[in-house]
């Protein structure tokens, strides 16, 4: 009877198990480390291009007030000035009400001035703060909108609300039917005879009072705070160009 001899293999030491089992976990490690830094350079690209963003928004900024800040140089200051001594006068003359024509409707003029936000609104919206990781620039960013803020919502909201009341006063005391098309922004009809709508001195006094306290605000209060966050939006793109490396 023939007797058949199986081949022995012999069996694996455990060294080699341990050895399979690092090489996989170096494997999947490697894998994750990759994974990890592909993300990161995503996420820099992004926050580079959302920095590209915010700089164009600032050099908008920037351009706005420039322009207001000329406005209120050139147009509001001598505007509400010179409206609020005409005002006060004790006598108006046939002159003199054609200076007040002249000059008081112009100084209820809407004045506003617009930020850019598209960079902000979407960082907020889409929960990209977070991309922003030098805090250098998040603090500045942080310290810019608050500025802009507050003199949007309180020191114009302030203004506006001033505003409206001088604006109520112009329409009781100053006829728009000697305007061309009945609007204050047109310039007078040519050979009329103008004629204030009342003769009560208490309300001529109550809009100087409104014309000399916005004045004050534009010029004093809100013409600094422009200044300050011009300054700030000028920094700010200093910082942004050389953070990351943006003209």
């Amino acid at each position: 009877m023939e007797v058949h001899h199986h081949a022995h293999t012999p069996g694996k030491k455990w060294t080699h198990y341990i050895w399979e089992f690092l090489m996989l976990f170096l494997a999947v490690f490697c894998g994750f480390l990759a994974e990890n830094q592909r993300e990161h350079m995503v996420e820099h690209q992004r926050e580079k291009q959302y920095m590209k963003s915010m700089l164009d928004d600032l050099k908008r900024d920037t351009a706005e007030i420039n322009a207001v800040v000329s406005s209120i140089d050139h147009y509001f200051d001598p505007v509400l000035k010179k409206s609020t001594v005409l005002l006060y006068l004790d006598h108006f003359s046939d002159s003199i009400i054609k200076e007040m024509y002249d000059t008081v409707p112009k100084s209820s003029r809407f004045f506003t001035i617009t930020f850019q936000n598209n960079t902000v609104t979407q960082l907020k919206n889409s929960g990209n703060l977070r991309l922003i990781r030098n805090k250098e620039v998040t603090d500045s960013l942080a310290k810019y909108w608050n500025e802009c803020e507050y003199l949007i919502n309180t020191q114009l909201a302030s203004y506006e609300t001033t505003r409206i009341r001088m604006k109520e006063l112009v329409f009781s005391l100053f006829n728009l039917n000697y305007f061309e098309n009945n609007s204050l922004i047109n310039p007078l009809r040519k050979n009329i005879s103008l004629k204030l709508m009342s003769d009560d001195r208490v309300q001529f006094i109550k809009l100087g009072n409104y014309l000399s306290n916005s004045h004050t605000q534009l010029t004093g209060s809100i013409f600094q705070r422009l200044k300050n966050i011009n300054q700030k939006a000028t920094d700010l793109i200093t910082l942004i160009q050389r953070k990351y490396h943006l003209e």
